[in-house]
């Protein structure tokens, strides 16, 4: 009698051990560490959005709050993409071109290598000063690491560039703090504050997940904007995400 009790204990015991395995809490994400012990980015990662057509998809509740006078000085300005003329695409949108990025790392630095028209970002996370009286269309980036987060503060952006195709635009004043943190094997999480007192009425934010390629061999490729073609770029194609 005592042994029947005891293996109908036991078989219950199992019966309720896979229930009991799928309620207990994921471990949390341990982060690759690089030789000198900074979270490991390394790898090929792209944004699977359509942000770089309009890029509040990735804003926070889908809206840009934009000053009645710049509105003003949108309705004014020019009607066709920059990237159409063979322009860079300015910082944030390089990260949210639909095009793979490499990112590569050293002890003090951390380099981007963007396939869309052979961008690169050299990062160093060496404490400096923003530079003054220069501009460039990927701005000038001072970064340094937070916990596990790489901060990159963005300055000195021509106002030339554009967020998107959708002809959402900034000023010469617009400020960029980019947080990138690995959240993931396969998942580097984007986030950047704009500010723009020209522009905005307030900073506000994006966020989107950077997914990591993983396809055996894949690699950057040449993507190039050429004159032969009245100097219109091809524009960027949209990769879906295979999995949502």
């Amino acid at each position: 009698m005592k042994a029947s009790i005891v293996l109908t204990l036991a078989l219950a015991c199992l019966a309720l051990a896979p229930l009991v395995a799928a309620q207990a809490p994921a471990a949390p994400y341990k982060v690759p560490r690089t030789v000198d012990g900074k979270p490991d980015f390394q790898g090929i990662w792209i944004a699977r959005n359509a942000a770089s057509f309009d890029v509040s998809e990735i804003a926070e509740d889908h809206q840009i709050p934009y000053l009645p006078e710049a509105l003003a000085r949108e309705e004014k300005g020019p009607r066709v993409d920059p990237i159409y003329n063979c322009s860079m695409p300015g910082v944030p949108r390089i990260t949210y071109m639909p095009f793979p990025i490499q990112i590569t790392q050293r002890p003090g630095y951390v380099v981007f290598l963007y396939e869309y028209l052979h961008n690169f970002r050299l990062l160093s996370t060496a404490p400096r000063e923003h530079l003054e009286e220069i501009d460039f269309y990927l701005g000038d980036s001072v970064t340094h690491w937070d916990g596990d987060s790489l901060v990159v503060d963005v300055t000195n952006l021509k106002p030339e560039t554009w967020l998107d195709s959708a002809r959402h635009t900034h000023s010469d004043a617009l400020h960029v703090v980019e947080r990138y943190t690995r959240t993931a094997a396969d998942i580097l999480s984007y986030e950047a504050t704009l500010e723009d007192p020209k522009t905005y009425s307030r900073p506000w934010k994006i966020a989107m997940p950077l997914h990591r390629i993983a396809e055996p061999g894949f690699e950057l490729r040449e993507q190039e904007c050429n004159e032969g073609d009245n100097g219109r770029a091809v524009h960027p194609y949209y990769r879906p995400s295979e999995k949502q």
